[in-house]
């Protein structure tokens, strides 16, 4: 009876986190170029290091969150500054809270007081040298699909363009990518981020949406609001079960 209580527990802790995933998901619905994660981020332990039956398992949360890698819908701004990318690939940033370079499909630039170019939650975006890309004032901002930037800086004719920093791109091809514990993409193996490819195709006034599907969360939701349910049930018969059998093993013999 004790299994069966464990099992029902385990599986109430399993619908909570997935309960927890899809509300991170729905808060960022409307964050441009955010990846959906995923609820199958858990791994068996078995509990022989807290020196218990090796017949008992649970689940635990792992280091990094798996995440949808399907491509969100894309929205024409007309701004200078929005880029999205076609397909796969992400950009190379430098975030805004310090630690390692990650990738990102956030797209939503600007320039910062020091004219660094920023994405919408202040990380800054780097070159082919990883370094941040610091722009001049210029008239005009032309950003082609393989990343170079174009600029018309002040004091040249209208028209002349001179070339600027390159955005860093990378398909990240064969490389499974998750999500650190501070919600930046990166390698799941140890190693660093892969070397630039330039292989993504960038799209200048263009948006990329969340993936997060607002009516799959919506039922993943309800569907695991029931599991809970039947999971509290469950405990519940087997706690009468269990009072049940005590009753009878109390029985005097006839």
């Amino acid at each position: 009876m004790d299994r069966n209580i464990h099992i029902a527990l385990n599986n109430m802790r399993n619908v909570s986190t997935e309960l927890s995933v899809n509300a991170q998901n729905m808060a960022n619905l409307n964050v441009p170029g955010y990846r959906a994660d995923l609820s199958v981020t858990r791994e068996a332990k078995f509990l022989e290091a807290f020196d218990q039956f090796r017949s008992r398992v649970f689940s635990q949360q792992s280091d990094g969150a798996l995440f949808s890698s399907e491509q969100g819908g894309l929205q024409s701004t007309g701004e200078t500054m929005d880029v999205a990318i076609r397909g796969d690939g992400y950009f190379y940033i430098a975030p805004t809270a310090g630690g390692d370079a990650a990738l990102s499909r956030r797209g939503d630039f600007g320039l910062d007081a020091d004219r660094f170019v920023i994405d919408g939650a202040g990380n800054r975006l780097l070159d082919t040298e990883l370094e941040p890309i610091q722009l001049p004032d210029a008239r005009r901002v032309v950003i082609e699909e393989t990343g170079q930037i174009q600029l018309e800086l002040q004091g040249l004719p209208e028209g002349t363009f001179v070339p600027g920093p390159i955005i860093a791109t990378t398909v990240a091809e064969d490389i499974q990518l998750i999500k650190s514990v501070d919600g930046h993409i990166r390698p799941a193996a140890p190693g660093g981020l892969p070397e630039p490819d330039q292989r993504a195709r960038l799209s200048q006034g263009f948006l990329e949406n969340s993936n997060v599907n607002t009516i799959t969360a919506l039922v993943e939701n309800i569907e695991n609001q029931r599991q809970f349910e039947m999971s509290v049930k469950f405990i519940s018969v087997a706690q009468e079960l269990d009072e049940g059998t005590s009753q009878l093993m109390r029985l005097p013999n006839g």
